[in-house]
């Protein structure tokens, strides 16, 4: 017999909510696209001259939804400091990729 009558009903539902949670919240895309693989030279990042005064450092993960000829079609962020993410952004415009669909990209600022 349960102390607080209803305990074990509630334990259960908090249980499930957590279990749905780590299932359809996990991070799949690192786990599923691949590192990028660049076609045209090393990529070329201006660091942005607020951030550099600001000693703003990081790193910036971009997830890259690839078109015909490694073209970019979309960039999604995976994290980074926004003042850091629109450089990074910016750099990917021009470049080519190897990979078919998708891939994720890492840049490293730092002062």
């Amino acid at each position: 017999m349960a102390i607080f009558p209803g305990t074990m009903r509630g334990m259960r539902r908090i249980a499930l909510l957590c279990a749905a949670a780590f299932f359809f919240c996990g991070s799949p895309l690192s786990a599923q696209e691949p590192p990028c693989k660049v076609k045209n030279g090393p990529l070329r990042v201006n660091y942005p001259d607020m951030a550099r005064r600001m000693k703003i450092e990081g790193t910036v993960r971009l997830s890259l939804q690839l078109g015909p000829g490694g073209v970019v079609r979309e960039s999604k962020v995976l994290g980074g400091n926004p003042l850091l993410v629109s450089a990074a952004q910016e750099s990917v415009k021009s470049a080519r990729f190897e990979n078919a669909d998708g891939c994720v990209l890492t840049f490293e600022f730092k002062n």
